[in-house]
């Protein structure tokens, strides 16, 4: 089941709504974590039994275990490597499942083994391998939220109702498939306070607004954006000439599909979640508008972002200045440990948890040069100074025009069927070819590309056209650029219901393509 289909529009989630008040006003808290967990569980049963299995084994595997490090004291020889076991556990299955590791290693022999690991890609696996995994590492540091939730199970009834609580947080649908990436001590206290046991029509108001906002841009604006995109990277994965133009616009094309795609299933994500009277952490901020890469990733996927940092940038570079210190090393080797290896490595994962490909590798090498080159520019003394005296319009406008060409290359690299492909592209977007034979008609998808870069650069994005009641939790704190008066303009009224009305309609018109999000397929 996936957001913009009608019968989960119009049939799961009004039936979930309702059981779900219903049961937190007869039942009260379990009953409707319990109503979230089962919900979860049926729309996710449509991508695959097995996979829905595999989710199960997940969640009773890290529950199991986090429940015994909560009992271990510290120091026992035995909590750590339980807690060892258990993150094995979820980085394995992630890896024999996404990639195939165990069918590359046996050379397709043919046995059981390879067949397993033949089976289709798990949805939403790597989401919730990382939900998981950073859940466990806060019930290994005793965070204090994680202490709560588990400190009064001490029957096989409330080990049930735990386990249904710890089921609903890992496997809510708004963010099972492509997240955000929820930390319990954001979730635990939504669900432990009063207003979480109250009907709030605010919340089904500004849920709507969301759920609207974001189906327009996925059906609307991304999905009649996809036709150019696949002739261009087609037609680049077949060598064709190309008139760099063409090129261009496929290019450019493919950069406001992954935009509007992925920012329409954040908006969807976070409105779903406010409907149940939850408030979820922002995974997307108009990352467009960014001034460098670094800004960028502080926007784009933000809540994966802060878990690769946490859990490997950090200690590799925490790691690499103490070896610089112990071994006295010179500036440019210190900097070369501590900072540049760590960088590179974290790109690399982070290209990779997208896919085993040559593309990716090669996005992640551009991404993680251009990320660490930014970071030893911006220390400089010499960008510091310029800072000092140059004119703030005129400095941010350059930063903007750089970050904005290089981001168009490496998401061409990102989006291409091979090395080869992208190179071909590139070949095209700078001139190989000028004069070359139309590849498509050009007024529709530059009109497209016109309103949808538009959109992108002029109009305030979904959480701060609602921000007047705290749509979302702020993962990290960003700048907002547009128009001021555009912004916290938003209330539930009968105009803006209006309005998000005619959003949802111009959908609908289109909803039958039903095509997946982009996103689903990493």
């Amino acid at each position: 089941m996936i957001f913009i289909d009608p019968l989960f529009l119009f049939v799961f989630l009004p039936a979930t709504l309702l059981a779900f008040y219903l049961a937190t006003w007869f039942w009260g808290r379990n009953a409707a974590l319990l109503v979230i967990f089962l919900a979860s569980l049926i729309f996710y049963v449509p991508y695959g039994i097995s996979s829905a299995v595999l989710l199960l084994m997940a969640l009773l595997v890290n529950f199991s275990v986090a429940v015994a490090l909560l009992r271990l004291p510290d120091g026992h020889p035995r909590r750590g490597r339980l807690y060892g076991l258990g993150q094995f556990y979820n980085i394995a299955s992630l890896l024999y499942f996404k990639y195939k590791i165990v069918s590359v290693i046996l050379g397709g022999g043919g046995n059981l083994m390879t067949d397993v690991a033949g089976v289709a890609i798990p949805a939403g696996i790597s989401f919730y391998t990382f939900h998981q995994a950073a859940f466990l590492a806060d019930a290994y540091g005793r965070e204090k939220s994680v202490v709560e939730f588990f400190q009064d199970i001490r029957s096989l009834k409330a080990g049930f109702w735990a386990f249904c609580r710890y089921g609903a947080f890992v496997s809510f649908f708004p963010q099972l498939i492509i997240g955000p990436i929820t930390y319990f001590h954001e979730f635990h206290p939504q669900v432990r306070s009063r207003k979480f046991l109250h009907f709030d029509p605010v919340n089904i108001a500004v849920g709507l607004a969301f759920v609207s906002i974001g189906m327009f841009k996925k059906v609307v604006i991304a999905d009649n954006i996809a036709p150019t995109v696949d002739i261009v990277f087609g037609a680049a994965q077949v060598g064709a000439v190309m008139d760099p133009a063409h090129a261009w616009i496929g290019a450019l094309s493919y950069m406001a599909q992954l935009y509007f795609d992925f920012s329409g299933y954040s908006d969807m994500a976070l409105g779903l979640a406010r409907m149940f009277g939850l408030r979820y952490p922002i995974n997307f901020f108009s990352p467009f508008k960014a001034t460098g890469i670094i800004d960028y990733y502080r926007r784009w996927h933000m809540t994966l972002t802060r878990v690769i940092a946490r859990f490997l940038f950090t200690p590799l570079s925490i790691a690499g200045t103490r070896y610089s210190l112990e071994r006295r090393l010179p500036p440019v080797p210190a900097q070369i440990v501590s900072l540049w290896i760590p960088i590179m490595i974290n790109f690399q994962i982070i290209s990779l948890w997208h896919g085993a490909t040559w593309t990716f590798v090669a996005f992640g090498v551009m991404h993680g040069l251009w990320y660490a080159s930014e970071a030893q520019i911006r220390a400089s003394k010499t960008y510091r100074t310029m800072r000092k005296t140059a004119s703030p319009f005129v400095r941010l406008s350059i930063e903007r025009a750089i970050f904005f060409v290089l981001l168009c290359l490496s998401l061409s690299m990102f989006r291409s069927e091979s090395v080869g492909a992208a190179l071909h592209l590139y070949a095209q977007m700078f001139g190989a070819s000028p004069g070359a034979p139309s590849t498509f008609e050009m007024r529709e998808p530059v009109f497209i590309l016109l309103c949808a870069f538009s959109i992108i650069y002029f109009m305030p994005n979904g959480v701060e056209l609602l921000r007047r009641y705290r749509p979302a939790i702020m993962t990290y704190e960003n700048e907002s650029y547009g128009f001021t008066f555009l912004r916290s303009l938003w209330r539930p009224s009968w105009a803006w219901a209006m309005f998000a009305g005619v959003l949802t309609v111009s959908s609908l018109f289109y909803v039958g393509r039903q095509p997946p999000f982009l996103y689903q397929g990493f």
